[in-house]
Formats: structure tokens, C-alpha cells, sequence
């Protein structure tokens, strides 16, 4: 008897050892095939759960995996399709919307623009007309003066008259190298998208959907947690390449508000205000862009699979 039980003992242990042992397997397989996953499916799993999602994808998932091989879908498994179809519709145009307000300031900020560089175009050809009027008109006045029948006084008149001219043209030329950066402007009434991403007041149709604005307020999963979210990143690209101030400081302050104006008389903005504005309009349409990458990944790894027999 005594042996009997030590045997059962022996073979309970040995049990619960390879129970273990394959309840840790298959959790390391697991990771491991998380790890290994494309960027781009680890992304969509996060905007899935953002957007809620969730639940949705893991009934659908099991029904696809409970049903029989080549029996059609149930009509709960077409019912829950067509509910996350409709989500992922109503999810992409919420991007969408998004992405037409951007649109729409960087089309009413390019026209202001093109308006401000061709008023100094015009400022700076004239001033260079000028400066190359007044040095040829110069130089042709002191060498009619230097023949020699017109006597001395003749020629230091004409030197005067030549060294007049060369100071005129030389001021000239620095007063159009001065305007180079163009005159001022004020923007009209226009969205003002990156305003909420300064925590700024929004003005006219700005908006962003909650979904959209966790995505940016989000950390991406595969990378590294210290470069911060989505928009923290973009902050610091825009540091980087010099469209805002380092610090916190009043110069930074007064970027933010060039950069988020918005039929405000007081606030003039240049050239480059309004270059670096677009440009960073641009860069957060293509963060939110990639939600719609993530929505399409989402469908296509949950459309109808045909399921196989395994004599088949």
C-alpha cells in the first residue's frame, strides 16, 4: 500500500511538473510570437483597443474558431461583422474630418503666403532695379567727367557725383537684403488645428475626436518609452528642426501663439511663420493618417476565412 501511494505521488508530481512546464512553454510562444510581429499589426492592435474594439475582435475571433469546417458564417458572426464594420467606417471619417480641417488651414495659410512672398518680390526687384540703376547711371556720369578738357573741377564733381551714387547703391542693396524675410500678415478666420495640441483655445470647426486625440496622446508599443508619445515626439522633431524654442520661455510662448492665430489682428505673422506652420500641420496629418493604415490592417485580419476540412 505504502509503495502504491508513493507511486501515485510520484506520477501526481511528475503531472503538475509537465503541466507547468507546457502552461510556460506556451506562454513564452506566445510572446515570442507578439515580439515578432510586424510593427504594423502591433500598432493596429493598439488603435483597436483604443477605439474600443476589443471586445468586438476577440467575439469574432472566437466564432471564427468554433465553427465547423466549411459550414457558413452564423448569423451572429455576420451580425458582429457589420457591427465592426460600421465602427471602422465611423472611425475612419472621424480621421478623416480631421484631415480635412488640416487640409483646409494649410490651403487658406499657403494663399496668405504666396500673397505676403509676392508683395517682397516685387519690394526687393525694385530696390535691385534701383541699386543697378544708380551704379551703371553712376559710372557713365563719372567717366563723361574725367576727360581731361573739362579741367579738374569738372573731374572732382564727377568723383563727388560717383561717390553719392556708389553709397545710394549700396543702400540700395542692403535695404533689399533686408526685406528678404517679407512684410507681416495677419491670418483671417481659419481653423486652427494645432491649437488643442498646445492646449490653446479652438477656434471655428477645430476639433479632434477623442479616439483621435488619445492615438497621438498614446505611446507606441514598439518603441522606446522614453521618446515619449506620439505627440511628444512630433514636439520634439518640431525642437529639433527648429520651429519652436527649446524651453518654455516667453519667445516659445509667442511661437505658440503665431502658430495657433486665428483672426486676430494683434498677432502679425512673417514668411517663415507661416512656412513653419504648414509644415507642422503636415506632420500631424501623417500621424493621423496612419490610424487609417491601422483601421485597413484591422479589417484585413478579420475578414471572412474559408475554413478548411483536414481532408481537404
Amino acid at each position: 500500500m505504502k509503495i502504491r501511494a508513493l507511486v501515485r505521488l510520484s506520477i501526481t508530481a511528475i503531472s503538475a511538473s509537465l503541466a507547468a512546464q507546457i502552461v510556460t512553454a506556451q506562454s513564452n510562444s506566445s510572446m515570442a510570437a507578439r515580439g515578432n510581429q510586424p510593427p504594423a499589426i502591433v500598432d493596429s492592435e493598439q488603435t483597436a483597443h483604443i477605439l474600443g474594439f476589443d471586445t468586438l475582435l476577440k467575439k469574432l475571433a472566437t466564432l471564427q474558431t468554433e465553427r465547423l469546417c466549411g459550414s457558413p458564417p452564423s448569423l451572429e458572426e455576420l451580425a458582429i461583422r457589420q457591427q465592426l464594420l460600421e465602427a471602422v467606417q465611423i472611425a475612419a471619417l472621424d480621421v478623416d474630418s480631421v484631415l480635412g480641417e488640416i487640409s483646409n488651414e494649410e490651403g487658406e495659410l499657403s494663399n496668405l503666403r504666396t500673397s505676403l512672398q509676392g508683395r517682397r518680390d516685387s519690394t526687393v526687384a525694385k530696390l535691385n532695379a534701383a541699386a543697378l540703376i544708380t551704379g551703371s547711371t553712376a559710372g557713365a556720369a563719372v567717366s563723361a567727367t574725367q576727360f581731361n578738357t573739362l579741367g579738374s573741377r569738372a573731374n572732382n564733381v564727377g568723383d563727388g557725383f560717383g561717390i553719392g551714387a556708389g553709397v545710394a547703391s549700396t543702400i540700395f542693396s542692403i535695404m533689399a537684403t533686408r526685406k528678404q524675410n517679407g512684410p507681416n500678415g495677419t491670418v483671417g478666420e481659419v481653423p486652427n488645428m494645432l491649437a488643442p495640441l498646445f492646449d490653446r483655445s479652438p477656434v471655428l470647426n477645430t476639433y479632434y475626436p477623442s479616439a483621435v486625440m488619445q492615438y497621438l496622446q498614446t505611446v507606441p508599443i514598439k518603441e522606446d518609452p522614453s521618446r515619449g508619445t506620439r505627440l511628444e515626439q512630433l514636439k520634439a522633431q518640431w525642437v529639433q528642426s527648429g520651429r519652436l524654442d527649446t524651453s518654455d520661455s516667453g519667445r516659445r510662448q509667442r511661437e505658440v501663439t503665431t502658430m495657433t492665430s486665428s483672426s486676430d489682428p494683434s498677432v502679425k505673422v512673417s514668411i517663415q511663420d507661416l512656412s513653419n506652420r504648414i509644415a507642422m500641420l503636415v506632420d500631424v496629418s501623417g500621424r493621423v493618417s496612419l490610424m487609417k493604415r491601422d483601421l485597413a490592417v484591422i479589417m484585413r485580419t478579420y475578414l471572412p476565412k474559408p475554413t478548411q476540412c483536414p481532408n481537404q
